[in-house]
């Protein structure tokens, strides 16, 4: 919203905290980039002008299905294109699942600290 008021770009850096209990880093981290990038691409759909006059006139309820709107979008299949026009896999989490990756490191890693004794003094 602040860009397009302001019409200026947003000097904002980005960070991804997650704390990896449940699921394997590197597929968690896939799944939140790619949900950002779906938000993102909703977020581009916003009606801005629109969504400014109901705020401006206290239309609530109106201004929050504007919102509603753009966020129900399955933006899924134009994200998928997208990223296929840059030369990246249009399903990130398969590509990496079929890559064997994970497999390859967790083996490599495996072998290098097998004669490894852990020392916490």
């Amino acid at each position: 919203m602040f860009e397009w008021e302001t019409q200026t770009t947003a000097d904002i850096a980005y960070m991804v905290d997650q704390s990896h209990n449940l699921k394997g880093k590197i597929e968690a981290m896939i799944q939140t980039v790619c949900a950002a990038q779906e938000f993102y691409a909703r977020a581009v759909l916003v009606d801005h002008d629109r969504l400014a006059k109901l705020q401006q006139d206290c239309s609530l309820i109106d201004a929050e299905e504007t919102l509603r709107g753009a966020f129900w979008q399955d933006v899924r299949p134009t994200i998928r294109e997208w990223r296929k026009s840059r030369g990246l896999p249009e399903h990130p989490l398969q590509a990496f699942r079929s890559s064997g990756y994970l497999e390859r490191i967790t083996r490599e890693r495996s072998e290098k600290n097998r004669n490894t004794t852990a020392s916490y003094a």
